[in-house]
């Protein structure tokens, strides 16, 4: 592999890492906004519930596996995995339920606190882009796996 070879093979190889280590994060900050906003968001009071219970759900699925499903010699065990399963089955079900909610907020008043249709900014816009992010990665998933 040339040079150019090596710094693209290392170069993707830290920048990839970077991706992973952010989108391992994610969980932690979501979880701290919707909490931080809990009650911020008059419009629609389960957009930030949405963000809180995802945000802890996904962090169970990224750390349980590490603490709570291996035995000294590494053999998983079966309440381990069943709790992984609910997890798994809850996450795009919950997913789906916030969903429903972040869309129907849509374009809440961001300026006025005392108004019926206020929500915060940043805990609102966090809550869209998240989720059209995710339906969007879904969608490519979908028909990238199409193709082969």
């Amino acid at each position: 592999m040339g040079l150019a070879g090596n710094v693209l093979f290392y170069g993707g190889t830290v920048c990839s890492a970077r991706a992973r280590l952010l989108i391992s994060l994610m969980p932690v900050v979501i979880t701290g906004l919707g909490a931080k906003h809990l009650f911020d968001c008059p419009k629609q009071p389960l957009v930030p519930m949405y963000l809180l219970v995802g945000g802890v759900a996904c962090l169970c699925l990224q750390i349980f596996p590490f603490f709570y499903c291996s035995q000294s010699d590494s053999i998983v065990v079966l309440p381990c995995r069943i709790l992984n399963f609910l997890l798994l089955l809850f996450c795009p079900i919950w997913f789906i339920i916030g969903s429903v909610f972040v869309y129907m907020a849509y374009q809440p008043d961001y300026k006025s606190r005392h108004s019926a249709e206020y929500c915060e900014r940043i805990l609102y816009q966090v809550a869209f882009w998240l989720t059209n992010i995710i339906y969007v990665s879904v969608l490519v998933f979908f028909f990238c796996s199409l193709r082969y």
